[in-house]
């Protein structure tokens, strides 16, 4: 439990230091897209390796954030363009904070599929 709020609390932390007046350009693209990046790569290290918790969640956060540094990286080769610090800053608050609610969901949630020969059945259990 008490690494559950650490977590939650550093995520709360990130996203408090873009600053707010940068929120009218596309900030909230790169941390949405970010999130989902991160909730999906920490699932697949959650299904596919035996990582623990706080390694799927660097990890998920990681890769997460490598297509917005690259984005970045590609901007900043344009004319009158830069690397900007304040997107990198939102790429790497969404990936965590995706990784965290995946981490979550996927430590709660458990997604079965069965095929026989005549129906799949897909099944969701939940942890209390």
């Amino acid at each position: 439990m008490q690494l559950k709020f650490t977590l939650i609390t550093m995520a709360l932390i990130i996203s408090f230091l873009i600053p707010v007046s940068s929120y009218a350009k596309d900030i909230g693209l790169h941390f949405g897209a970010s999130v989902f990046l991160g909730a999906a790569s920490e699932s697949y290290f959650h299904y596919q390796t035996k990582l623990g918790g706080i390694e799927r969640i660097l990890y998920g956060t990681i890769v997460g954030s490598v297509p917005g540094f690259m984005k970045e990286v590609f901007d900043s080769r344009e004319d009158n363009n830069h690397f900007s610090g304040e997107q990198m800053a939102a790429d790497v608050a969404g990936a965590f904070v995706g990784a965290l609610i995946a981490n979550f969901i996927n430590n709660k949630v458990q997604i079965n599929i069965e095929k026989n020969k005549k129906k799949t059945t897909i099944s969701l259990s939940y942890r209390f």
